[in-house]
């Protein structure tokens, strides 16, 4: 049986009852953060717990336990009995249950807390094959900065890319690659790694994070500038970064291949690098990801 994490309590998942008036249900009034777990600890659960915090703030929603996430997180692993297992765990926190309007609930009401852990190992085959993405205009608001559930835009484009053959779909505004739906996307060119900066148009990716930490720490070139959609076809590599998936090559983007079609080089040796890193981080905090 799934035990989940709802309102301050460990509870069956059936047993989960929300508002039909909260306002994540409602509005998609709501933010949510994902954090991997690598079969003994966490991963860069500071960077996700600021993250969190930051998309909270954005959108002025006050959670007062917000500090105990870490460990309602791991709590979540060892009740579903995950504790061996490469699994991930989802929080979602909306405003609350209010009389439906636009206007904030006045005075403030609780927020609604949800989370679960389910297993979910990394896809090595796709990592080491590559895939192919899709490339349409940004649908989405000015605000991808934030971690939001309203996730309408993404959703319908990347379904339009399953469709259409494509494990992603990359977004372009103004003539200028901005991310994909629900990655980051790099861009390699003369041995120099390119991705966009972070602004409104794109969220901040903790993956992207340690892929820009570790190309400093390794001397791999790397220049945080937006990609022009008119130099695609002169590009010599691109991947995908996530916490799901991790480093994942781009064979094709649209009707362009990239390159030869193969992984490239640089690629390789960033997901080598991301992986060692991964490795040491568990040499260092132990079964406790939070610490």
């Amino acid at each position: 049986m799934e035990k989940v994490y709802f309102n301050g309590e460990f509870m069956p998942r059936e047993k989960v009852a929300i508002s039909p008036d909260d306002r994540g249900f409602l509005f998609g009034d709501s933010v949510y953060e994902v954090v991997r777990w690598y079969g003994g600890y966490f991963f860069d659960m500071e960077g996700h717990m600021s993250r969190l915090q930051r998309s909270l703030n954005e959108i002025r929603i006050g959670w007062e336990d917000f500090a105990g996430f870490p460990r309602i997180a791991e709590e979540l692993i060892h009740n579903n009995d995950l504790g061996d297992a490469c699994s991930l765990v989802y929080l979602q926190v909306t405003r609350g249950a209010a009389p439906r309007t636009h206007a904030f609930p006045v005075p403030p009401v609780k927020p609604t807390v949800y989370a679960f852990a389910r297993r979910q190992s990394i896809d090595t085959f796709t990592s080491e094959r590559g895939i192919t993405v899709g490339l349409i205009a940004d649908p989405r608001w000015d605000r991808c900065d934030i971690k939001t559930t309203a996730l309408l835009a993404n959703i319908l484009a990347y379904q339009n890319a399953v469709e259409t053959g494509h494990t992603e779909v990359c977004f372009m505004r103004d003539d200028l690659i901005t991310e994909a739906s629900h990655s980051n996307i790099f861009f390699v060119k003369n041995e120099t790694v390119y991705t966009h900066p972070e602004s409104n148009r794109i969220l901040s990716g903790i993956t992207r994070k340690q892929v820009i930490s570790l190309a400093a720490d390794n001397g791999v070139p790397l220049i945080e500038e937006a990609i022009p959609a008119g130099m695609l076809p002169y590009i010599h590599e691109a991947f995908i970064t996530n916490t799901s998936g991790e480093i994942v090559p781009v064979l094709k983007i649209g009707d362009m291949e990239v390159a030869d079609g193969h992984p490239g080089e640089v690629t390789g040796r960033l997901q080598s690098l991301f992986r060692a890193r991964v490795i040491a981080w568990g040499k260092e905090h132990g079964s406790r990801g939070n610490s």
